[in-house]
């Protein structure tokens, strides 16, 4: 099974690549093609020069604000839908008719269009001369089992300004994803948004029609806003794609490595975009390992290459012709790679070893609920020495996991923030409080930011499920409440091995296990029915069968995991140790990939 949905994933990029295909086709003559910088990477994911060439693209150029000297007359933008982006789209436009240039403007929106969009075409006198083409790419799919939709601004739209619009095209991708793969026969979900992408989805299928495929490769599909689970994003994770992303930040699987990891000194400081992928053996081995047992396979991985070195060096001459002819490549992309992981590994100790001690111990006071005004130490110190963006998201944990800030101490901090970073951030604030991320206490929060109805519901369920449910310790909140009956704290023991994990919590060092991931692996246990489940969750869960209940196959082990707002490497890491451990075929996608800074800096 898992050969048959490799192999129906890769379809994924060629439909995509046909689709911009076929809207180049209809864009006759030698083009120039302007790209907004932040759909780069996704699209070097989906297509390459190559291909646009043979499509007409002439010169590739980055959008800028200020415009770029194009020479072809057939000018082609390539933007997000964003009405920002779009009014600069304009006034270049606008400023190449007054200068009487006699050019043949086209406008690709990725991925739908926006009635808002075409109202600033018409308010800004464009609307005639510019052709506007959607470009509905599908799902980009990273590495194995991960996919994104690559559209990092979702997030800030749904959960920030409310703003839904996008919500169809991530229907979209789902109904495309299971014309693939068949009809999934049972979908659960967490959180409203996701409501309304799976009824969404259910009415592309009732309109434009499902797979031939009489059953499906995944048994079940999990759709969850990204509010269900905010600890998982605000924790600092130990795993090394995981700090990858924290210090470096991966756009589309890509890392941009400096010359603190390639070793250039030549002062021009250039950065390499080095594709991370299960195709390169050495961060295969080491991506989702703890930090701490990652230099000794650097190391061995090493000294192994030295001595195949030596004793290639050593070899007759017919011997050493077969190996550079068959070995010496591979040997070098070896080497390279090596070196570039060593390199990475040197500057995440940089950057964070000097805090990861004391920054761990504080997320495991707050997620347990201990220590509070030490806690409350370390952030105002935080506020000095870290920057906004790790103050601001160790206050957001501290605030989840107390259940919303004391007014003294919502006051005292945001009053030492702003005069540490400006009073411009006053916006920042009342946009973390939409979030449900800085609400004062008393306000009915929960850990995730939704109704405590579905609360109740887990705690009345966690009554008859001994297995499910923990004895509660006194004194708790209600973020350690939801967190001890569903076992999001792993048990502390002497057997309990960060170097070879036996649970998915080893992603936050045994801090914490992800909601979803728990939620998955109460499926594959199947100890509870999937309508239990789902109320299990923080958030107002529902259950849709495309078949009847009964013939749901439970015995089937496949599941799709979709996040609308983003998802992190420390749940993706998660489940492909749940999978390990369960033998289970589990897929993860999300609207993007994120991490704490970037979730912070989004409403910044």
């Amino acid at each position: 099974m898992q050969n048959t949905v490799e192999y129906r994933l890769d379809a994924l990029h060629q439909i995509s690549q046909r689709k911009l295909g076929e809207i180049l086709k209809k864009i006759p003559g030698k083009k120039e093609l302007i790209i907004d910088p932040v759909l780069m990477k996704p699209l070097e994911c989906i297509t390459g020069v190559q291909f646009l060439r043979s499509h007409g693209v002439d010169k590739i150029f980055k959008f800028e604000k200020s415009g770029v000297s194009c020479v072809n007359s057939q000018l082609v933008y390539m933007i997000y839908s964003d009405l920002i982006t779009a009014k600069y789209v304009c006034n270049q436009i606008n400023a190449s008719i007054h200068q009487n240039h006699q050019n043949s403007y086209n406008l690709i929106l990725v991925p739908s269009d926006l009635v808002a969009i075409q109202q600033l075409l018409e308010e800004e006198g464009v609307h005639g001369i510019l052709t506007v083409h959607i470009f509905p790419w599908e799902l980009i799919r990273l590495d194995g089992g991960v996919m994104s939709y690559e559209l990092p601004g979702l997030f800030k739209m749904l959960f920030v300004d409310g703003d839904r619009s996008m919500l169809p095209a991530v229907a979209r991708s789902l109904w495309s994803l299971q014309l693939l793969l068949g009809r999934i026969p049972l979908t659960l979900t967490q959180g409203r948004f996701s409501l309304q992408v799976r009824t969404m989805v259910d009415t592309l299928c009732n309109e434009l029609g499902t797979s031939d495929k009489a059953d499906s490769d995944i048994s079940c599909m999990l759709v969850v806003d990204r509010d269900v689970d905010y600890a998982s994003v605000l924790l600092t994770p130990v795993t090394y794609v995981g700090l990858l992303d924290e210090v470096f930040g991966i756009s589309s699987g890509t890392i941009e490595l400096d010359s603190r990891v390639t070793g250039n000194q030549d002062g021009a400081r250039e950065k390499i975009n080095y594709q991370l992928s299960s195709t390169d053996a050495i961060y295969n081995e080491i991506k989702n390992r703890h930090f701490s047992d990652v230099f000794p396979f650097l190391s061995s991985k090493t000294k192994e290459m030295q001595s195949e070195y030596n004793r290639s060096c050593n070899v007759a001459l017919q011997e050493m012709k077969h190996y550079v002819a068959t070995e010496l490549r591979k040997v070098t992309a070896l080497k390279r790679s090596l070196a570039y992981h060593i390199g990475a590994c040197e500057v995440i100790i940089g950057e964070m070893g000097h805090r990861y001690e004391s920054l761990h111990q504080v997320e495991k006071n707050m997620l347990e609920g201990r220590n509070k005004r030490e806690n409350f130490s370390y952030v105002e110190e935080c506020l000095a020495t870290s920057g906004k963006l790790t103050s601001l998201r160790l206050l957001c944990l501290l605030a989840l996991t107390q259940d919303g800030l004391s007014v003294d101490e919502a006051t005292l901090l945001k009053t030492q923030f702003l005069h540490c970073c400006g009073y411009e951030h006053l916006v920042t604030f009342h946009n973390l409080e939409k979030l449900g991320l800085l609400t004062p206490q008393g306000m009915g929060t929960n850990p995730g930011n939704t109704s405590s109805g579905a609360s109740d519901a887990a705690g009345k369920l966690a009554g008859r499920v001994a297995q499910v449910v923990s004895q509660l310790p006194k004194r708790t909140g209600a973020f350690q409440a939801f967190a001890y009956k569903l076992k999001l704290f792993p048990e502390a023991s002497e057997e309990y091995d960060l170097k070879q994990p036996k649970d998915p919590g080893y992603v936050f060092g045994g801090l914490y296990v992800p909601v979803v991931c728990r939620l998955v692996s109460l499926l594959i246990k199947k100890e509870l029915s999937p309508e239990e489940i789902v109320k299990l969750g923080p958030s107002i869960g529902t259950t849709s069968w495309a078949k009847k209940p009964g013939d749901w196959d439970m015995n089937r082990k496949s599941f799709l995991v979709y996040f609308v707002g983003g998802v992190t490497y420390a749940e993706i890491a998660a489940f492909q140790l749940l999978e390990k451990l369960t033998g289970a075929r589990i897929l993860v996608a999300g609207t993007s990939i994120i991490n704490g800074n970037s979730l912070i800096q989004s409403v910044v």
